[in-house]
């Protein structure tokens, strides 16, 4: 009798275990931009938004089975860059667990032809004159982005019963780190909003948005913090 209340008490226990390894973790998005100046001090960017087409999140944990989740945007969402802003309509509820790997994908959306990805900042030429930038890109793009704990943590703990962030950071300074100065300077320049900008898309100083566009999926960032 006492052996079958032991084996009783360990199913319960490993059927209760299992039935908390379903329970959502409440996970905020955030998604924004490095607004960081370059390391010369000549390029900044502090605006722009992102036009998703879906989103998506796959994860391995310690104990239990693997996660696969994903949302679907039909008519796109934008999002505004922001640290502190959660992505609208972003309802994904990611079970708990201790996470060795967790991976995020998201790809944008371009079925209206506007910009799927658009950043705004500075650029500060050789007269130290300030330039309005304007960077479109107006094609669709695949993110896959393996994530990381703030703390340092080689595991990314998600708990139901506390609250936890995850900011994902796309890095324009990255992508334009390879224009050189030459190529800034002689950009042609549009009016837009009644300022002289160096407009940057397929059209308007393409040489410089094929050489960014290349680079657009690279140095994203997936921070997971409590």
């Amino acid at each position: 009798m006492r052996i079958l209340l032991i084996i009783s008490a360990i199913i319960f226990l490993i059927g209760c275990s299992k039935k908390e390894l379903n329970e959502p973790a409440s996970v905020s998005i955030r998604i924004d931009i490095n607004r960081a100046q370059s390391s010369s001090g000549h390029l900044e960017f502090d605006y722009g938004y992102i036009r998703l087409a879906s989103f998506g999140v796959e994860g391995v944990r310690q104990e239990g089975p693997e996660v696969e989740l994903s949302k679907e945007f039909e008519t796109g969402n934008v999002h505004t860059f922001s640290s502190t802003a959660p992505v609208s309509n972003l309802d994904i509820a990611i079970p708990q667990g201790n996470y060795i790997d967790l991976d995020i994908n998201f790809n944008t959306f371009d079925d209206n032809g506007d910009p799927t990805i658009l950043v705004e900042g500075i650029y500060k030429n050789q007269a130290s004159q300030n330039i309005p930038v304007r960077f479109e890109f107006l094609s669709s793009e695949s993110f896959s982005i393996n994530s990381e704990a703030e703390d340092g943590n080689s595991v990314i703990e998600l708990d139901k019963d506390f609250n936890s962030n995850a900011l994902i950071t796309l890095d324009p300074i990255y992508w334009f780190d390879l224009i050189s100065i030459n190529s800034w300077e002689n950009a042609t320049l549009t009016e837009i909003n009644g300022e002289m900008t160096i407009l940057i898309n397929e059209s308007v100083n393409s040489s410089i948005y094929d050489n960014v566009v290349d680079r657009i999926d690279e140095q994203t960032s997936s921070v997971f913090s409590n």
